[in-house]
């Protein structure tokens, strides 16, 4: 069977190694395909309800041989929505939501696999933020690697629901760069517009004074820092 396009984008094969940003494609993709997509994955297939005739304060579900064109449009895409999440799925998880119900039982299901209960989901983000609370430069480490890895650090916080202020990042930083940087570092803390300043643009700060040291010292015959790109 080939896989379903929206336009010409097919399903996003799932990449258990790289899962959230698969997740994220995933998401994009449903959200392109039918926006109603979203309403089932979160809260389950439609189910058609109409006034209880023994009790007009109540609903029940409607009988099929009631339902509206409409109706059986919105039920059917749950179907639509399996199909996709099976189509998206390696041979190995497809079996484990082959038994699901529902578009949301196997949503549920496969991040359930992949990140875990709400506890474990808990201890992680408790080992992420004593991760960045901790967080440093290593032994001969440039601004750049520095940079990746802070911002690696700052995106799985964000996808677990911590967030931290711009200045908040922006320090973090500043204080994880190596010592040599300080004077620079100092410089760039004291702009009038450092607390709105994307983490980004003082990366991209750091990284020129960075090259300029780098220059200096080829021009002026001392040794290379060292350090890594």
């Amino acid at each position: 069977m080939s896989s379903q396009k929206v336009g010409s984008i097919k399903v996003p094969k799932f990449d258990k190694e790289n899962y959230n940003l698969w997740k994220k494609k995933m998401i994009l993709y449903l959200k392109a395909a039918n926006p109603d997509y979203m309403e089932i994955l979160n809260n389950g297939p439609h189910i058609p309800e109409m006034v209880d005739p023994d009790n007009e304060r109540r609903t029940i579900h409607k009988p099929k041989s009631d339902w509206t064109a409409k109706e059986k449009e919105l039920v059917a895409l749950d179907d639509s929505l399996q199909l996709i999440l099976i189509d998206a799925m390696d041979s190995d998880m497809c079996h484990q939501i082959l038994v699901c119900e529902s578009g949301k039982h196997m949503r549920d299901t496969i991040e359930l696999l992949m990140e875990g209960t709400e506890d474990v989901r808990e201890h992680r983000l408790d080992m992420l933020i004593t991760q960045y609370e901790a967080f440093r430069s290593l032994p001969g480490e440039g601004v750049t690697s520095v940079y990746e890895r802070l911002n690696r650090l700052l995106n799985e916080m964000s996808r677990h629901g911590k967030k931290y202020a711009q200045h908040e990042i922006n320090r973090k930083f500043l204080l994880a760069l190596p010592s040599h940087l300080d004077n620079k570092a100092e410089t760039v803390h004291e702009r009038v517009d450092f607390k709105t300043m994307k983490l980004e643009k003082v990366y991209g700060r750091m990284k020129t004074h960075e090259m300029e040291l780098d220059q200096k010292r080829i021009i002026y015959g001392h040794k290379s820092s060292g350090k890594q790109a």
